[in-house]
């Protein structure tokens, strides 16, 4: 907090002197934005940076530092650009000199035009290959003309952008925009997709120059500061889609290479494990299923890098063969750790798993050929798949219905940064070529997010990465929100520590494309602010009369709505299944508060900060309403709620209230409110009845008694200690719980389904509920105990099989679900409530239910 009232004392003093030299108030405000923006992007307190700034007014003519003006920022770019670009000395020249010197200061500006093509041909070319398509255009004259088409097409886009029309013609012109958007939505071609993006990008260009040249209110403070906050919220968020379009236009779906027949070629493995604090009952399946790898044993070693020094996982892992691996200083977290394993370790490629994630049988099998077909390729990455309930799953009781919240970057973001050679490391679920490490100096350790910033610098030296979107392991989702939004603070923090430390955007060795991708995920953690933003954008108007948008109602509908339909329109084409209507809003609004602080303070001072630790394993004892979390969205439930009462009053008996723009304002309002009351609803924390999650399944198995007679019967669901089955109807009539007790024992044959092989274990019955029996499986060696992980958790394509209900995802239904959460959010509220607080918030949802 010293840090920030330090950091708002210099604004305060710089924006005082700006006034004090003749500069109006929004061109102070403007000149302190862009000049603290260049600060958190650049390092200008380097020398190349600190001779531009002693001769800033001899590259600069046209700015006066003291005294800026409201389109220096376009002065700026401009004579940056000729600095850059055209003004190169020729033998002799004097003239010159001083502007080649700011040319080479702008050394890594320059280069990124000269690999332009190059990057963009490259893409293309790893694109079309990937498809299995040839698309060269082998005529120069064909190559002029194609140029030619692609300037005019530019030309034409800005104009149409630009072009001012009648309320009237613009209705008509969106009008047109939607039907052919409408016409393309169901065509499966890629190049319907392409079309919808224009569409889409021109669309919300168009909104966004029309919000920025039209209706920004700057007369007085009150109205310039709400309407810049609003503005900027929503070019960060234009800002955002557009890189997103970009990074996920063309989808690489990456399949898995084949290994050499000859199995003595294989390079040797290093499978690490690192652990910290979590419970050993955890970890004990992963290292189960590390050591019954498909892989040569003499060229598999299976290390737990135990940075908890534990005795009882010392005695562990000598029981089943696996090396324990501890260190003396802590220092690093989890990168530090595989750093010192690295240091004690050889192995040609390293196979890195979180400790609760499990990984398939065949999960070597099906990565490391990519990279004995490439020798340039560092690091294969797979999908992360939990096989345990999240918060949002488990506290709105989800299971299977919805796809999981990480899923869009995992499933469909990640094929796309294949595309561009830009897959980010996540961590686990990964082998990285050890070559490639060592060139790196291993695990990046200036950030919390020591993965993504460890692929950022492999890209950075030349190694090419891949992404196979095959689930090859298992773990542990958060167990509660307040855990979840903890994990989330920490890649929030740590992306833009990468952002401020190692941006992506200018430092060597990236193509252009790399660069967008990284600079993506790094500016997607910023979402914080403008989410709050746009959560208490309409009530200035509301209880104020204050314009953020100044324009009339009917203006607004004709810009913003189009602008939102098309956005979700082409987002749910190219997401398909992956993420569900509405569902990105509530995921943004229950992290916006919580990452907004962290996030700008690494924008300032990237130093701050300290790693902290996913806790997996643990268990809600009871049902419980998080208040202490919930706090920031009930105060802005109660905003939002005023703001709606207010303006309702206004538009019902203010006979001068311009009626449209509050109806516009309110249902925002009511939006914001639905949003709200979804994410408070993700604030219950259901109780967990069992140790350990169940996995659900369809496994054909055989149930034998101690007489020896057999049942052929279906594996509802595991564990790492249990099974559900699904009994036949009996034949003789008699019911399940007359022939089987509680306690008592049998045994359960299991066949792992792609060798063939049949396991059996000892087992006893712990529950009866009609047809459906739940057994505890009690294995009595190390030999059953891998062999029934091999049989459930790492069952090669467990995960591809999970059943799913995802064919719901339609407009309807998200407005449906959207309504539903947001009342049960109050309703949950309502009952978990202290009395008094109880008697407002029943006020609050009566009424919302009787508006609605």
């Amino acid at each position: 907090m010293t840090t920030l009232r330090r950091y708002a004392n210099r604004l305060q003093e710089q924006y005082l002197i700006y006034r004090l030299n003749g500069s109006g108030m929004a061109a102070s405000l403007v000149a302190l934005f862009f000049t603290h923006l260049l600060w958190w992007l650049l390092p200008l307190e380097k020398l190349r940076y600190r001779r531009i700034r002693r001769r800033f007014r001899y590259y600069y003519p046209q700015i006066t530092p003291g005294k800026p003006r409201l389109f220096d920022p376009l002065r700026f770019l401009s004579q940056s650009c000729y600095l850059m670009l055209v003004a190169l000395p020729g033998p002799g020249d004097d003239r010159l000199r001083e502007a080649a010197a700011a040319r080479k200061t702008f050394t890594r500006f320059a280069r990124l035009t000269a690999p332009l093509k190059k990057a963009l041909s490259d893409a293309a070319s790893r694109v079309f290959r990937a498809a299995g398509e040839e698309f060269i255009i082998r005529s120069v004259w064909a190559r002029i003309a194609a140029g030619i088409l692609l300037l005019l097409a530019a030309l034409l886009m800005i104009l149409c952008i630009t072009q001012p029309l009648e309320l009237e013609y613009q209705f008509i012109f969106m009008a047109l925009m939607w039907v052919l958007a409408m016409l393309l939505r169901n065509h499966r071609a890629r190049g319907a997709l392409f079309i919808m993006i224009f569409i889409s990008f021109v669309v919300s260009s168009r909104y966004i120059w029309w919000r920025v040249s039209k209706t920004v209110l700057l007369e007085d403070p009150a109205s310039a500061v709400c309407s810049l906050a609003l503005a900027g919220a929503e070019i960060y968020s234009y800002l955002v889609m557009a890189l997103a379009y970009f990074q996920v236009c063309w989808v690489l779906d990456r399949k898995p290479a084949p290994l050499p027949e000859d199995r003595s070629l294989w390079p040797t493995v290093d499978v690490m494990i690192p652990s910290y604090n979590e419970p050993l009952e955890v970890v004990k399946p992963t290292l189960l299923a590390a050591i019954d790898l498909d892989w040569p044993r003499d060229k598999l070693h299976v290390y737990l890098l135990d940075d908890g020094t534990r005795e009882e996982f010392r005695r562990y892992c000598e029981s089943i063969g696996v090396t324990w691996i501890s260190r003396e200083k802590h220092n690093f977290a989890k990168a530090g750790n595989i750093n010192h394993a690295l240091e004690l370790t050889k192995g040609d490629h390293v196979a890195i798993f979180d400790c609760d994630h499990v990984p398939c049988r065949n999960f070597l099998t099906a990565t490391v050929g990519w990279m004995i077909k490439d020798p340039r390729i560092s690091l294969v990455q797979t999908p992360h798949h939990f096989y345990s309930d999240n918060p949002f799953e488990k506290n709105l009781g989800l299971h299977g219905r919805m796809p999981q919240e990480d899923t869009l970057f995992h499933r469909f973001i990640q094929k796309g940064n294949d595309t561009w050679n830009a897959t980010m490391f996540c961590g686990s679920c990964a082998v990285i070529r050890r070559s490639a490490l060592g060139e790196i100096g291993g695990i990046a350790v200036e950030t919390v997010t020591e993965d993504a910033h460890t692929s950022l610098k492999l890209l950075r030296r030349g190694w090419s990465t891949a992404f196979i979107d095959i689930p090859l392991a298992a773990g542990l989702s958060t167990e509660s929100l307040a855990a979840h939004i903890n994990q989330r603070i920490r890649w929030a923090r740590g992306m833009v520590q990468i952002f401020r430390i190692d941006n992506p955007l200018f430092r060597k060795g990236l193509s252009i494309p790399q660069r967008l991708c990284f600079a993506n995920a790094s500016l997607h953690f910023l979402h914080g602010l403008p989410r709050i933003i746009f959560l208490i954008a309409p009530l200035p108007y509301l209880f104020c009369h204050i314009y953020v948008i100044f324009a009339s109602g009917a203006a607004i509908l004709a810009y913003v709505l189009p602008h939102m339909v098309h956005t979700t329109m082409t987002n749910h084409r190219m997401q398909q299944n992956n993420r569900f209507y509405f569902w990105g809003a509530i995921y943004e609004t229950i992290l916006s508060w919580y990452i907004t602080l962290p996030t700008l303070v690494a924008l300032i001072s990237p130093r701050h900060g300290k790693f902290n630790v996913t806790a997996k394993g643990e268990s809600n004892r009871e049902t419980h309403f998080d208040w202490t979390v919930s706090r920031p969205y009930l105060l802005l439930i109660f905003l939002n709620f005023a703001g709606l009462i207010y303006g309702t009053w206004n538009m019902l008996f203010d006979p001068f209230a311009e009626k449209l723009t509050i109806f516009i304002n309110l249902l925002w309002v009511a939006y914001n409110l639905l949003v709200l009351g979804a994410a408070s609803a993700v604030a219950l924390e259901t109780r967990q009845i069992r140790s350990f999650p169940r996995v659900d399944c369809r496994m054909r198995a055989t149930l034998e008694t101690v007489q020896g007679h057999l049942t052929e019967v279906t594996v509802t669901d595991f564990s790492q200690q249990a099974l559900g089955l699904q009994m036949p109807e009996p034949r003789s009539g008699v019911a399940w719980h007359q022939i089987f007790r509680e306690g008592d024992p049998v045994f359960i044959i299991l066949t792992q389904q792609r060798e063939g092989a049949s396991y059996r274990f000892s087992c006893r019955i712990s529950r009866v509920a009609g047809s459906h029996l739940g057994i505890t499986v009690l294995p009595r060696n190390l030999q059953e105990n891998i062999a029934y992980i091999r049989c459930t958790f790492a069952e090669p394509n467990r995960w591809t099989e999970q059943p799913r209900n995802y064919d719901m995802n339609t407009l309807s239904h998200g407005i449906h679900t959207l309504v539903t959460l947001g009342f049960n959010g109050y309703l949950k509220m309502l009952r978990h409530s202290p009395r008094g607080f109880r008697e407002i918030l029943n006020v609050i949802v009566r009424i919302m239910i009787f508006v609605f």
